[in-house]
């Protein structure tokens, strides 16, 4: 993806604090649901529970799109295609992602006071989707 395309796209999603996360099953089938994300450095981040459909799926297939979108689901910009990545927890220090004036923050909390062991993922992005 060209520069320009790249600031122009992350700017929608670094504008919105919540992305239609795209992630595909092992038959190819599309599967899309909302996450709060945050953008950081050119990536995106998000969080999702350790055992989470999605985590399984990104486990599987790495390929993702993002778009960004309201919080029942509805896109309000451009997607965006990318590889989703586990950050390790080095690196998630080393980012200090997890700010509490982010929805990523509270998203993370909500979960874990719920007992769910969560992981952060990053989205390095590719090219435009087809």
């Amino acid at each position: 993806m060209t520069d320009t395309t790249t600031r122009a796209r992350l700017s929608h999603l670094a504008a919105s604090s919540t992305a239609l996360l795209t992630t595909f099953r092992r038959s190819g089938q599309a599967v899309a649901t909302p996450v709060s994300i945050t953008v950081d450095g050119g990536r995106a981040y998000f969080a999702t529970a350790v055992d989470s459909g999605k985590a399984k799926r990104i486990a599987a297939n790495a390929a993702v799109t993002l778009a960004p979108c309201t919080t029942s689901g509805h896109v309000t910009g451009p997607t965006v295609a990318g590889t989703a990545y586990a950050v390790s927890r080095a690196q998630r220090r080393r980012l200090r992602l997890l700010r509490p004036t982010q929805a990523l923050f509270w998203s993370y909390v909500f979960y874990r006071l719920r007992g769910r062991t969560m992981r952060l993922y990053g989205v390095v992005f590719t090219a435009p989707p087809p």
